[in-house]
Formats: C-alpha cells, sequence, structure tokens
C-alpha cells in the first residue's frame, strides 16, 4: 500500500505543476497554433478615398488563411505604418500636393505574413487657394444651395469668431475692389473660395464671383454672389430665412439674377438651426411653442454673422446702396398681401417701400399693402428689431436698440405665400416691381 500510494502521490504532484505551469498569470501569452506554417493571401482591391491636402481613406479586401486572419499592417512608401484589424485605415499628417505609395499585407497568429497587396499612388490635394471656376444657370446653382442647408435643428450653424469676422471683411473689400486674387487667398482662411460663375442662360452671359464654403463645410455661414458688371449697382438682395418663409431664397436669386443686381446674400442653414440664443432684443415663437429669444442661426437677428458683417461693409462702400431683404408670413384674415417696413416710422427722402408698392400694383392690383411708416399704427411684422435694418437705419446699437430715423436704404418685405412667393409665377412680379423701382 505504502508503494501504491507514492505513486498515486507522484501522479497528483506532476499533475498539479503542469496545471500551474499552464494557468493565467502576468506571464500569459497567446498560444500559438502548433506546426501552423501556411501564411494567408495577400489583401486585395487596395484603393483609396476622400483624399485631402492632409488625408487619405484607404480600404482593402479581406485576406484568407487556413485558420485565420490576425491583423493588416498598412505601408507608407515601403515604411511600415500601422496595424489594424478593419479593412480600412485613414491615414492623416500628409503633406500637401505630394504623392505617397501604399500597401497591405495581413498576419496570422502564427506570425505568417501574406505577400503585399496591390500597390497605389496617392497625390494629396494641393491646399494653395485658387479661383473655382464653372458656367451655367446661377439660379440652378444657387438654388440647389438652398435646397441642401441644414434644416431647423443639429447646431451646424457656427459662430464666427472676432478673428474671422475680420478676415471676412478682408474678403469683401477684395471682391469690391474687384482685387480677386486677395479675395482668393483670404476666403481660403475661413474654409470658403471664390467661384467665378459664368451664367450661360443670361444674354450676354454675365460673370458671377460667388463667395461659397468650400465641399467640407464646418461653418454654415451662407453664400454671397457678387455681379461683376452689374446692371442695377444699388440693388442688394437679402434672404435670411430661406427655410422658415418658404421660397423667399430662389426669389431672392431670382430677382437677383433677372435683375443682374449688385448682390444676393443668402443664409446658410435654417434660422432655427442652432440652440443657442443671441443677445440680441426682440422675441419670436417660430422655433418654439412658447415666446423666446432668436437663435444665433438667426441672420436677421444677430450682429455677431458674417451675413451682418457683408451688409455693414456694402453699406458703407457701394454709394446708395438699397437692401431689399425678403420674408414670408402666414396671413391671416385680418392682414393685407404685403407688409412693408423701412424699420422705422419715418418717411425717408426717397421712399422705396412706397415706389415699390405703386410698382407691384401695376403688376398685380389684387395686392393690399400695409407700410409701416404711412400705417403707423400698424405694429406685425414690422421688423424693427432686424440687425441689418438697424444698421443701415443708424441705430446706436445694432443688437439692442430699434432706429429712430430712417436712411431709406432698408427695405423690409413680408410676403403672403400664393401671390408673389410661391413660385416664378409670383417671383416675376417682385423683380419686374424692383426692376421698374431701380431702372
Amino acid at each position: 500500500m505504502k508503494v501504491k500510494f507514492s505513486v498515486f502521490y507522484f501522479y497528483i504532484v506532476l499533475f498539479a505543476v503542469i496545471s500551474g505551469c499552464s494557468g493565467g498569470g502576468a506571464d500569459e501569452v497567446d498560444p500559438q497554433p502548433i506546426g501552423d506554417t501556411t501564411a494567408p493571401t495577400a489583401p486585395s482591391g487596395l484603393s483609396e478615398t476622400s483624399t485631402t491636402a492632409t488625408s487619405t481613406d484607404l480600404s482593402w479586401s479581406a485576406a484568407t488563411d487556413n485558420i485565420g486572419v490576425k491583423n493588416y499592417s498598412v505601408y507608407k512608401d515601403d515604411d511600415a505604418l500601422a496595424t489594424t484589424t478593419a479593412l480600412t485605415h485613414m491615414v492623416s499628417g500628409l503633406t500637401p500636393n505630394t504623392s505617397y505609395v501604399f500597401k497591405v499585407k495581413a498576419r496570422d497568429a502564427a506570425g505568417n505574413e501574406s505577400g503585399f497587396s496591390n500597390t497605389i499612388t496617392v497625390k494629396t490635394d494641393d491646399d494653395t487657394p485658387v479661383l473655382v471656376t464653372a458656367s451655367g444657370d446661377i439660379e440652378t446653382y444657387l438654388g440647389d444651395f438652398i435646397d441642401n442647408v441644414p434644416g431647423d435643428s443639429g447646431d451646424h450653424y457656427r459662430i464666427p469668431s472676432t478673428n474671422e469676422l475680420t478676415t471676412w471683411n478682408l474678403i469683401i473689400d477684395a471682391l469690391l475692389a474687384d482685387d480677386i486674387d486677395e479675395a482668393v487667398l483670404k476666403s481660403a482662411e475661413v474654409n470658403y473660395q471664390i467661384n467665378a460663375f459664368t451664367d450661360t442662360s443670361l444674354t450676354p452671359n454675365q460673370v458671377f464671383y460667388i463667395l461659397e464654403e468650400k465641399a467640407d463645410k464646418s461653418n454654415h455661414w451662407g453664400i454671397y454672389a457678387f455681379s461683376k458688371t452689374p446692371e442695377r449697382e444699388q440693388l442688394i438682395l437679402q434672404a435670411p430665412h430661406i427655410k422658415n418663409d418658404i421660397n423667399t431664397g430662389k426669389q431672392a436669386v431670382y430677382c437677383f439674377k433677372n435683375n443682374v443686381a449688385k448682390a444676393v446674400f443668402i443664409s446658410g442653414t435654417h434660422r432655427c438651426n442652432h440652440s443657442e440664443h443671441s443677445t440680441c432684443s426682440g422675441t419670436t415663437s417660430t422655433c418654439n411653442a412658447g415666446s423666446e429669444p432668436y437663435r444665433v442661426s438667426d441672420m436677421a437677428h444677430n450682429t455677431q454673422s458674417v451675413f451682418q458683417k457683408t451688409t455693414e461693409n456694402v453699406f458703407n462702400t457701394v454709394t446708395n446702396s438699397v437692401f431689399i431683404q425678403l420674408h414670408g408670413f402666414g396671413k391671416q384674415v385680418s392682414d393685407p398681401y404685403v407688409i412693408m417696413s423701412n424699420g422705422t416710422r419715418e418717411t425717408p427722402a426717397t421712399d422705396y417701400a412706397m415706389l415699390l408698392k405703386d410698382a407691384l400694383l401695376v403688376e398685380d392690383n389684387t395686392l393690399t399693402f400695409k407700410l409701416a411708416h404711412i400705417d403707423t399704427n400698424w405694429t406685425r411684422l414690422i421688423g424693427f428689431t432686424n440687425t441689418q435694418g438697424r444698421l443701415v437705419n443708424n441705430a446706436s446699437d445694432h443688437c439692442s436698440t430699434s432706429a429712430t430715423s430712417t436712411s431709406g436704404r432698408f427695405i423690409h418685405i413680408e410676403q403672403e405665400k400664393s401671390k408673389l412667393r410661391d413660385n416664378a409665377a409670383g417671383w416675376v412680379k417682385m423683380s419686374n416691381a424692383l426692376k421698374s423701382v431701380f431702372n
């Protein structure tokens, strides 16, 4: 019995030692497939997408292995760059306008490596600002922009910094001075570009300089177009509420094109897009069930915006410029079809609101009107909190104080939908009226 016990004891100890050696702990390593010497197949179909000046996205098809692929190694110019278990990899930190060679290999758990995938050469974009050129119908081009701006939520709109507004002012300076090279250089600093757009639908063809954000949009400050050779140097069209006030953006573009006006300003999001409130005075129920301050994405009620900065620059630079700002409203029974205001109760020396009323009646004698400086008891939708109107009328504080006198160079137009802004049949009435007044 003693001998049998010793043998039994020997086997217990041996089992314990073996078990202890194979247990977990700090020195544990992954088991290697015994005798696996078969390498994976090479990955295939390596390609690139979304290449910018400093990055590119790589993707490839999976390799195969008799046991399984563990990971992939990405090589740049024959140097190992990264290891990943995915079938994609974004390479960043690249130099603009430079060519790179990429390839990929697979590895299994036993350390066997495949051959290389196909090799591709990727050239990063040149980040030197250039004048973009395009042609077609500017009404279609700007209409596509309007159709695709962000809606009433999402915080896509970004508030520009003071330095960015300073840069923006230099861009507008350059455009108004016809220094396109300088405008191209400065616009790149805020992710914008200058597009020299030739409208081939007009006779003779017309060139417009479009200040537009680059494809990788991050600001959503809007789009601004200037005629190279305007036929109506005074006339500036503005559409700050292109999504909420249906069709006012496209109506503004229609009037801009068909009058070859000096400029048109189009906002870059729905007025309610950003959740943060403007510090400027006034309230609205447009974005909420109850009354609240205006949103920072509302271009007609915020002074910290490129929309406001562009207005300020053009107002100060273009002699006698007149800003026609198009809005829309839901007509109540007691409302007229059109409500117009110069931003005050005062009558200017040249009364563009009255001139437009008369010209619109020639186009459609069924229209009815209220003019804030004539119908002084009328208080609905007269635009006294509009920050562009306050600026143009020289208010003491464009953000918080309504103007007490008028320059006559700002006209706020609220329009019921069916008569003037539903479609081109209505837009032409406004366009013809503007042509008559600013002949």
